[in-house]
C-alpha cells in the first residue's frame, strides 16, 4: 500500500498504541462527532491538544517528501510544534516520549489559573479586579451615610403575570378586581396593571380568581408566577418601598427628596424659613444592599404669592399681568392645607375666587369648594388663579393629556430661591449657617432618621412585609488621610495645607508648562468694538501672570449681525495653524450660537468660544 493509505495505516498503528495513555475509561479514540458532545465537554480541549502532539511525534518517525496535501500538512504541523510553548521543552533536548508530561504540566498551569479566577469572581458570573488599598497617609475611622439593609432569606421578590378574562383595559379596573382577593395572597403587593410583585411565593404556580363586572358578569383573573426576582432587579421596588415610609413619617415630597413640615427653622428678617428633610436611594453595593441618606434642605417663603401679587402691583400698575407672569411662571409653590407641590405655568386674571368648575355632584365655585372640603374661608374674592398643569397618570385613550388645576394665591407659598434672595449676600449667609451641615450634625441626622424608621410601627411594618431591616453600620469604615501636598510652579512651591486650597495661588503665579496663542482669531460686529478693545487688554494682564505669550489676533469686524455673516467669517479665515476662535456677539441666540459651533466642532474642528454681551 503506498500514497495516503500507508499514511493512515502508519496513523492507525501509532494511535491505537498510545489510546490507554490519551483518554479515559468511557472515551475511544475517534474524533467524537458520533458521541454525546455535551459529555465530552470538559476533556475536549485536552484530547485535542493530546492528539495534535501525537500526530507530531507519529511524523517525526519516519520522513516523507515535502509536497502537497498530507505531507505539506505534516511538515507544518512539525514546524508548529517547535515554535509552540507547549513545545519548548523539545528546544531543549527533551525526546518526544516526554510529551504526556509536558500535557501535565500545562494541565496543571490551567489548573492554577481557573482557580486564580474563581477569587475574582464575585457576582453574576463576572470578572471584577482585586480591590488596592492605599499606603500613602494614615489611617482615620471614618462614618458614612450608607445604612445596610438586611433581607430575610425566607422571602423575597415574586414576579407574577396577571391576565384578564374577557380583557380589562382600565388599569382603575384591574387594580379593584385584584384588590377583591388581595387577602387570599397576604395582602402585600405591588401591581402595575400587569406584573404583580409579592413578598412571597404561591402554592401553585396559576392561581386563578372570580370576580364580577359591572353587568355581573364573571371576570377570571389568572395570576402566573414567573421567576423571583434577583436583588439588583429589585431597586426600584425597594426605592418605592421607602417613599411609602417617608409618607408615613408626613414627610412632604420635593421632587426625589422628603422633608420635615413639622420642625422649620424661621429666619425672621427676609420672612423664609427652611425645612430639613433628607434625600435618599437604595442600591446594591460590595458591603451588598445599602440605603444612602443625605441631609437635604428646602426653603420656603412665609408670605402668600396674593402678597406677592399685591407688591408687583404697587410697583408697577401699567403692566402688572406681564410683570407678576414673568416674576411667577416656572416657580414652584407649596398648598399648606395639604402640603402638595405644584408648578405655575400660567396665571389666569379673567377668573376669581366666585367661578365656577364643574363636579361630579354639578358646578360649584371655588369659594364654597374649600370651605366645604377644606374648611377654608377665602378672603378676597377678586384675586386671579394661579394654573398649574400635570400630566394624567391615567392609560385610558380618553384621558390622555394633562390635568388642570387652578390654584388660590391666597393659599399658596412660593418655594426654592428667587434671583433678589440670591443677589442679598447677607441673607445668603445667614442660610448658609442654617443649610451648612458639619458632619457631626449629619451624623446626628442620620441618627434620627434611623430611629424614626425603627421605632415606628407601621414604618417597620413596611419593611418587614417585604423581608427588610435596616442596619446600624455607618460608623465601622476605615480611610486614609493623605497628607499636605506641595504644589510646584514655575518658580516656587506652596503647600495646599490641610483644606487643599490653592486657589488664589493659582491665579497668580507662573505656571510650569504654558500653551503660547499664535496664532487665532477674534470675530465681533462694528458696535462691540469697545467691548472687543476691553477682552484683549484682560486677556493680555492675565496672560502675564501665567507666563503666557498672546499674540495679536486675526481681528474680523462684521458689518451684520447676521448668521450667514459668521458662517461666512469662519470659513474663510480659519486655517490649520488656528487654535481658537473667539466670537463676540451682541445678543444671545441659540441659533446663532448652534451655528458657530457646528462649524468650530464638527466642519472645521478648532477649539472655539463664544461671547455674549447682553448677560
Amino acid at each position: 500500500m503506498s500514497g495516503r493509505g500507508n499514511l493512515l495505516s502508519l496513523f492507525n498503528k501509532k494511535t491505537e498504541t498510545k489510546k490507554s495513555a490519551l483518554f479515559t475509561q468511557e472515551h475511544t479514540n475517534d474524533s467524537g462527532l458520533d458521541a454525546d458532545q455535551s459529555n465530552l465537554r470538559g476533556t475536549y480541549k485536552k484530547t485535542a491538544r493530546n492528539t495534535t502532539s501525537d500526530l507530531a511525534s507519529t511524523s517525526n518517525s519516519f520522513s516523507i517528501s515535502i509536497g502537497r496535501g498530507r505531507a505539506n500538512l505534516l511538515h507544518s504541523i512539525k514546524k508548529e510544534t517547535i515554535k509552540s510553548g507547549l513545545s519548548s521543552s523539545l528546544e531543549k533536548g527533551i525526546a518526544c516520549q516526554d510529551q504526556n508530561k509536558i500535557c501535565n504540566l500545562n494541565r496543571n498551569i490551567n489548573a492554577t489559573s481557573d482557580d486564580t479566577n474563581n477569587q475574582i469572581i464575585l457576582k453574576n458570573g463576572l470578572f471584577y479586579p482585586n480591590t488596592i488599598y492605599g499606603s500613602e497617609g494614615s489611617l482615620v475611622n471614618l462614618s458614612c451615610n450608607y445604612i445596610g439593609l438586611k433581607s430575610d432569606p425566607k422571602k423575597g421578590v415574586y414576579l407574577y403575570e396577571v391576565r384578564f378574562n374577557p380583557s380589562v383595559d382600565s388599569i382603575y379596573l384591574r387594580m379593584k378586581y385584584l384588590n377583591e382577593h388581595s387577602k387570599q395572597f397576604g395582602g402585600i403587593k405591588t401591581f402595575d396593571g400587569t406584573t404583580l410583585y409579592l413578598p412571597i411565593m404561591l402554592e401553585r404556580e396559576l392561581t386563578t380568581f372570580i370576580s364580577k363586572g359591572p353587568s355581573n358578569e364573571d371576570i377570571e383573573i389568572r395570576i402566573l408566577f414567573k421567576k423571583r426576582e434577583s436583588l439588583k432587579n429589585c431597586i426600584q421596588l425597594y426605592n418605592i418601598l421607602f417613599d411609602r415610609i417617608m409618607k408615613t413619617l408626613n414627610y412632604v415630597k420635593f421632587d426625589r427628596k422628603q422633608f420635615d413640615p413639622s420642625r422649620p427653622k424661621v429666619i425672621p428678617t427676609a420672612k423664609l424659613e427652611v425645612w430639613p428633610g433628607y434625600v435618599t436611594a437604595v442600591d446594591e453595593y460590595d458591603g451588598g444592599l445599602m440605603l444612602c441618606c443625605d441631609v437635604s434642605h428646602r426653603l420656603l417663603c412665609q408670605k402668600t404669592v396674593l402678597d406677592m401679587l399685591i407688591e408687583i402691583y404697587q410697583h408697577c400698575k401699567a403692566n402688572y399681568q406681564d410683570k407678576a407672569k414673568k416674576y411667577l411662571i416656572g416657580s414652584v409653590i407649596i398648598t399648606r392645607y395639604n402640603n402638595r407641590t405644584y408648578r405655575i405655568d400660567d396665571i389666569c386674571f379673567s377668573q376669581n375666587p366666585y367661578s365656577e368648575f364643574e363636579t361630579r355632584t354639578g358646578f360649584c365655585s371655588y369659594i364654597d369648594y374649600y370651605k366645604n372640603n377644606h374648611n377654608i374661608t377665602i378672603k378676597d374674592g377678586k384675586q386671579p388663579l394661579l394654573i398649574s398643569l400635570k400630566q394624567s397618570r391615567k392609560n385610558d385613550t380618553s384621558n390622555k393629556g394633562n390635568v388642570r388645576f387652578c390654584l388660590i394665591p391666597e393659599l399658596c407659598y412660593l418655594t426654592g430661591l428667587h434671583d433678589e434672595i440670591r443677589a442679598d449676600k447677607k441673607l445668603m449667609r445667614e442660610i448658609a449657617t442654617v443649610t451648612n451641615v458639619t458632619p457631626n450634625n449629619r451624623m446626628l441626622a442620620l441618627d434620627k432618621y434611623f430611629k424614626n424608621v425603627t421605632e415606628n410601627d407601621e414604618a417597620r411594618e413596611i419593611l418587614e412585609n417585604w423581608g427588610l431591616s435596616l442596619h446600624k453600620n455607618y460608623h465601622n469604615i476605615v480611610g486614609r488621610k493623605i497628607d499636605s501636598v506641595q504644589i510646584y510652579f514655575a518658580k516656587h512651591c506652596i503647600s495646599a495645607g490641610h483644606n487643599a486650597e490653592f486657589s488664589k495661588d493659582a491665579v497668580r503665579n507662573e505656571l510650569l508648562e504654558v500653551i503660547n496663542l499664535n496664532s487665532w482669531v477674534l470675530i465681533y460686529h462694528k458696535n462691540d468694538l469697545k467691548a472687543a478693545k476691553s477682552f484683549l487688554h484682560n486677556m493680555k494682564n492675565c496672560s502675564d501672570v501665567f507666563g503666557m505669550n498672546i499674540c495679536k489676533p486675526n481681528v474680523i469686524i462684521l458689518e451684520h449681525d447676521r448668521i450667514d455673516t459668521y458662517v461666512d467669517a469662519l470659513r474663510r479665515n480659519i486655517c490649520a495653524k488656528t487654535q481658537i476662535v473667539v466670537c463676540i456677539c451682541p445678543t444671545s441666540r441659540d441659533d446663532r450660537y448652534s451655528v458657530i459651533k457646528k462649524i468650530c466642532c464638527s466642519e472645521i474642528p478648532v477649539a472655539s468660544q463664544v461671547i455674549h454681551m447682553n448677560m
